[in-house]
């Protein structure tokens, strides 16, 4: 076998991956850039180069087609290396989410082949969902828009913004106001809806309640905070400890009977509740994540 044919037809593998313009101009770089690597293990082996050391250093170069991809430009990036690990993370949990509260009418006795050909293969919509946000987000950064620009970090961590702090806590206050007065405003809806968003009786006498305790804590943390204008490690243990309490009470509000009258509606709202405790649980991570970054700070050596 004449080792330079052999040269040649690994060169005319990659290049026909290669757009026809550049073709000319990566064969020329590539065929010279193995025929001096060839030559060096030649001159180290103290023998003529033959077919063994040829396929040898051509199988060590890669494979034609990894080669193509050096020499090619990237294209559209859709999901940038970086955001790799969330992307995949957060599709797995939206989908295992939705698994989990659709499985137990399998357990209840429904076939697995149904659950599996509706909710089961139906949960993959979330994936499919978040792949055209970032499609659509390549597209416009494409487009140059959301140029991504580099930002000084923040120096101090715990300072808040006042003005905006305060407009958040109005509208807490507002949410709050109008998930207390629901079972009355309720009855003033048309009745579908008053259907639809009726409360279960028993939820309210009995496992509502202790939401109030947990809303007025945060309320009165968030207002300690808006006061001193930072958050103090006292401040911000107070909110971890609330937190994990909204996180216990809803994970009994779902395990323990409805909590909507309409058993499509109760379905809906375990859900939801569901959805919100992994994402209490993803920003309690992220938090202690923050704090023990902030604990380890570099050490200057001088």
């Amino acid at each position: 076998m004449n080792t330079n044919a052999v040269i040649e037809s690994y060169v005319a593998d990659v290049v026909r991956r290669l757009p026809a313009r550049d073709r000319a101009e990566i064969s020329l770089e590539l065929r010279g850039l193995l025929g001096e690597m060839l030559e060096g293990r030649a001159s180290e082996a103290g023998r003529a180069a033959d077919d063994a050391m040829v396929l040898q250093l051509l199988r060590e170069f890669g494979a034609p087609t990894d080669v193509a991809a050096r020499y090619r430009a990237p294209g559209t990036v859709i999901i940038p290396a970086e955001q790799t690990r969330s992307f995949v993370l957060v599709a797995v949990i939206g989908v295992a989410l939705q698994w989990a509260l659709t499985l137990s009418d399998v357990f209840n006795g429904g076939s697995f082949a149904a659950w599996y050909l509706t909710n089961g293969l139906g949960a993959l919509w979330w994936p499919g969902f978040m792949l055209i946000i970032a499609m659509i987000g390549a597209g416009l950064r494409r487009l140059g828009w959301f140029q991504r620009s580099w930002q000084p970090r923040i120096v101090d961590p715990d300072r808040v913004n006042r003005g905006l702090l305060g407009f958040g806590l109005f509208w807490y206050a507002f949410g709050v106001s109008m998930m207390v007065a629901l079972p009355w405003i309720v009855d003033q809806l048309p009745g579908p809806v008053a259907r639809a968003l009726a409360i279960d009786p028993q939820f309210l006498r009995h496992r509502a309640w202790p939401v109030l305790v947990l809303w007025l804590g945060g309320f009165v943390v968030s207002l300690q905070v808006l006061r001193a204008g930072r958050w103090s490690v006292n401040l911000r243990r107070l909110e971890m400890a609330f937190t994990a309490g909204f996180i216990a009470l809803m994970g009994w509000w779902i395990a323990d009977g409805p909590i909507m009258q309409s058993a499509a509606a109760d379905k809906t709202a375990k859900a939801c509740l569901a959805l919100v405790i992994v994402l209490l649980l993803v920003d309690i991570a992220a938090k202690l994540h923050r704090q023990r970054a902030h604990l380890k700070a570099p050490r200057i050596v001088g």
